[in-house]
């Protein structure tokens, strides 16, 4: 640990001094299991291949880092900053996302079944065949995402802002939504995800609508 901690000080090095100096982390496909690094600065790190399971990285900072594949199944990531990242590929089943920030990031065939993603912001994302199956998507922002071919069965959407997103092929099956879910502008909305409105929603007027339903 007092090693990569020494690696993490090096990288900051390398970070405020635009690359003249220092060393900039690359953590490829290197074990550390259950690391407790909350709030680490790991912005552009290299962290390809990573087994980082059940680590605690709350409020980490891994702008544009390079997380293809890594695997972080069970971490804790609450308010996280993943903006332009690569996460292609990545494992975060049943992790903590929540309030986290996946602006802009790479997730294309992603792993986050079971993950928790509440009020988290994913806007402009490219979730192509992800794995979002049981996810937690509450009152999150998804506009301009791209989700063609994911897996949303029985994922929860109440509250989800999906204007104008692109879920053409995706499996929304059971997924659950309610009178905050906003599809406005939404491509190949699946129209049997409006049976599944949850009958405990408050009784405001009706967001979910101009979609355009075509697949």
């Amino acid at each position: 640990m007092e090693n990569l901690l020494r690696r993490i000080a090096a990288h900051s090095v390398w970070l405020n001094s635009l690359g003249l100096k220092g060393v900039r982390l690359d953590l490829s496909r290197q074990q550390n299991l259950g690391v407790q690094l909350r709030g680490a600065v790991l912005t552009g790190a290299r962290l390809q291949g990573a087994d980082l399971r059940q680590a605690n990285l709350a409020g980490a900072k891994f702008a544009g880092a390079d997380l293809r594949g890594t695997d972080l199944r069970f971490a804790d990531l609450a308010g996280a900053d993943f903006s332009v990242a690569n996460l292609k590929d990545i494992r975060l089943r049943g992790a903590n996302l929540n309030f986290a920030n996946l602006h802009h990031a790479q997730l294309s065939f992603a792993d986050l079944r079971f993950a928790s993603l509440t009020d988290v912001n994913l806007a402009g994302a490219q979730l192509m065949g992800a794995q979002l199956e049981g996810v937690d998507l509450s009152r999150s922002h998804l506009g301009g995402a791209s989700l063609g071919g994911a897996d949303l069965r029985r994922a929860n959407l109440c509250g989800a802002d999906l204007t104008c997103a692109s879920l053409r092929g995706a499996n929304m099956a059971g997924a659950i939504v309610d009178r905050n879910t906003r599809f406005t502008g939404a491509r190949g909305v699946n129209p049997q995800i409006f049976g599944n409105i949850n009958p405990l929603a408050a009784q405001s007027p009706s967001s979910i609508a101009a979609a355009d339903r075509t697949f």
